[in-house]
């Protein structure tokens, strides 16, 4: 790695590109005096952190494209060269060739930000006496951010970089390097202490301890949209124990943002539906499944979106992900450019929409052969990262592992389907009842229809054990879920830079 790139990566830093989150000085070394001497400094921080985050190689873009390529869902349709976004060698496995170095350095910007604050409120650098406008409520808040900005980036992180909770998760060196204090006054490679990697029980502790402590300490509202706030916190929790198939603690969370009964919503949270009661028409369902796509700083938001990313005029977040599936046309509906990706007609068969179903009417459209997304080709539009959707989807789904043995829970998961189907199918029936034998699988067809291109499907099909099949690729055999295959390399910067991290395997 080269110094001056180190220094950064380990630097509370400026992402240029992500002005309304940021306005904090640049500095290569961080030092508890230079920086850190008020409030606003601390905010100042969180800002870089949420730049970072909201960033097209982090969690605005790659890390909900990765999860996408990597399984069957889409399929490459144009190839563009690109040093730093070697998508078709993801496409194809390569992953010794597909590092994705800045993606990773990044996700470590933003924990060394989050690592920083924490730092400066924990040892007292700054207090009220020294800062008046630091009030507890301001502390409190601001703690809060750090941590769950810890935690998101460490969470996705360990997806990509770890294998699914559960199998050999306490195994020496397979999560990643665990680090919850700043670096500090770092000025040359030869001064960075190295550290080996935590096990990925230590990570998913160390992300559910954080999510914990942020979701009592941040304000239901945040200070400005795109920022955390309890309900975020307990948006990821439900998450992260989704994700560890740990789902009488998921149950819970869900409740807690969604309300306890399935079938409504009885929080601030509702699916968008018009009209709220009464007939679906194809205009209205057409409406109803754009609106968690159709937001930006500039509109109101999508009461759906329980946290997403935010876009300002003149500072698009979506511009990654957006080029990976935006398609124009011009006279007679002839393509004018082409995304690097399209959907698989895989996914179009394992979805199976109904013909009117507005996900597949108006969230993708079909030119000549080839099928594409339309839920990213907004010039200016937030990312959606939480949406009410998927956490029906997750109750659901926990309710139709035991509708064999509990006609309540039959009943329940009926009810959270039903829901999510009604707002994007014209003429649907809410009393549909789907029986015992075939619940389980007609709840995650929906997670197909519902959550595609979001980021969701490589990580849910590990979670259950799944096959990870070729998708439209040929002559390419299926992985399994426990595949090294499947994980992500550690740049090779990263472990000449620290040569206590052991790289993952590849067979």
């Amino acid at each position: 790695m080269k110094k001056k790139f180190l220094l950064m990566a380990l630097s509370v830093i400026s992402i240029t590109g992500c002005k309304k989150y940021i306005d904090s000085p640049d500095s290569t070394v961080i030092t508890s005096s230079s920086l850190l001497r008020s409030s606003k400094d601390l905010d100042n921080v969180l800002y870089g952190a949420y730049g970072a985050l909201a960033n097209g190689t982090t969690l605005a873009g790659n890390w909900k494209i990765f999860p996408e390529v990597m399984s069957d869902e889409v399929v490459i349709n144009a190839v563009e060269v690109l040093p730093t976004d070697p998508y078709p060698d993801l496409y194809n496995r390569n992953m010794a060739v597909a590092q994705y170095a800045n993606s990773y350095s990044l996700g470590y910007v933003v924990i060394q930000n989050a690592n920083t604050v924490l730092n400066a409120i924990d040892k007292g650098l700054i207090t009220n006496a020294t800062d008046p406008t630091l009030t507890n409520a301001t502390r409190d808040r601001i703690r809060g951010e750090a941590l769950f900005l810890r935690a998101v980036c460490y969470f996705e992180m360990v997806r990509l970089y770890g294998q699914q909770y559960g199998y050999n998760s306490t195994t020496a060196n397979s999560g990643l390097v665990l680090r919850t204090t700043p670096t500090m006054n770092v000025t040359s490679t030869a001064a960075f202490t190295t550290q080996p990697r935590a096990t990925v029980a230590e990570v998913y502790t160390q992300v559910i301890s954080d999510l914990k402590q942020a979701e009592l300490l941040m304000p239901p509202v945040p200070i400005r949209r795109g920022r955390g706030t309890s309900y975020a916190a307990a948006g990821y929790l439900a998450k992260v124990y989704f994700q560890q198939n740990d789902y009488a603690n998921a149950l819970t969370q869900i409740n807690e943002l969604l309300g306890s009964t399935p079938g409504i919503i009885t929080t601030q949270f509702i699916l968008a539906r018009s009209p709220v009661t009464g007939a679906v028409t194809a205009a209205t369902a057409s409406a109803n499944v754009l609106a968690a796509f159709n937001t930006s700083l500039v509109g109101p938001a999508a009461s759906e979106n329980i946290f997403d990313l935010v876009s300002a005029t003149g500072d698009a977040i979506n511009g990654v992900i957006s080029r990976k599936y935006i398609v124009t046309t011009g006279t007679g509906n002839v393509v004018t450019t082409q995304p690097h990706l399209a959907v698989s007609n895989t996914l179009l068969t394992n979805a199976a929409f109904a013909t009117n179903d507005a996900r597949r009417v108006n969230l993708m459209v079909t030119i000549g052969s080839v099928t594409y997304s339309h839920k990213f080709d907004k010039a200016l539009m937030n990312v959606p990262v939480i949406r009410s959707s998927e956490l029906l989807l997750d109750r659901a789904e926990i309710n139709a592992l035991n509708a064999g043995s509990s006609a309540q829970a039959l009943s329940d998961a009926n009810k959270d389907l039903n829901l999510v189907r009604d707002r994007a199918i014209p003429g649907y029936n809410l009393a549909t009842v789907t029986p015992a034998t075939t619940i389980l699988s007609e709840v995650r067809r929906e997670r197909l229809r519902e959550l595609c291109f979001e980021g969701d499907r490589l990580h849910d099909l590990r979670r259950t054990q799944a096959v990870v099949g070729p998708g439209d690729r040929t002559g390419v055999a299926p992985l399994q879920w426990n595949s090294n295959n499947l994980l992500f390399q550690f740049p090779d910067a990263e472990i000449k830079a620290d040569p206590a991290i052991v790289q993952n395997p590849t067979n």
